[in-house]
């Protein structure tokens, strides 16, 4: 067998060089310079095991379930309590939405009449024991409308509570009895 490969090799060196016609030299030196188009073959895909396959789907499937029942739960509403007013403050509201993690308030309230000149509604947190604590002071607009934000949590009082007083700053305590106030649930 080794002496068909010798032969076989002593033939290829036999044979002549043959140069190739002119014109067939011009037709491949003129394609060289046309831009190359590459063609991607695809690898060819491997086939997944049916039982990989059937896992897959069944972990999407219990995946997919529990993502539905915590969107249609949806995340937790923060907690809301009321403010009502009485008095001079009759008929105005006010919702408080009570962002406990960040340890904000907004307070929204609605119809709440004009203070007169020199005024000012301050907002009070009160705590069981009836210590009042300034949460700060505000006038609505022109509809009886004003959002406040209270900057602190409510952990630790008990109600929430509108006077009216000394403008522009307010007072260190109550002068009055609230005209509107509420239970911090």
């Amino acid at each position: 067998m080794a002496d068909q490969y010798d032969e076989l090799g002593m033939l290829a060196l036999s044979v002549r060089p043959v140069a190739p016609p002119p014109e067939l030299r011009e037709r491949i030196l003129a394609a060289s310079s046309e831009p190359q188009k590459f063609v991607l073959i695809p690898k060819p895909r491997r086939r997944l095991p049916v039982s990989l396959v059937a896992a897959a789907v069944v972990l999407i499937a219990v995946a997919a379930f529990f993502l539905g029942q915590s969107l249609r739960a949806g995340p937790a509403a923060p907690p809301t309590f009321a403010l009502s007013g009485h008095g001079t403050l009759a008929g105005a509201s006010a919702k408080v939405t009570d962002l406990t993690s960040d340890h904000v308030a907004v307070v929204e309230f609605n119809g709440l009449p004009a203070p007169a000149a020199g005024k000012v509604y301050e907002l009070w947190l009160i705590t069981p024991g009836g210590q009042a604590a300034a949460a700060g002071v505000f006038t609505p607009d022109s509809n009886g409308h004003v959002v406040v934000v209270v900057d602190r949590s409510l952990e630790g009082y008990s109600v929430m509570a509108v006077t009216v007083e000394q403008g522009p700053n307010g007072a260190a305590a109550p002068t009055q009895q609230p005209q509107m106030s509420g239970t911090i649930t």
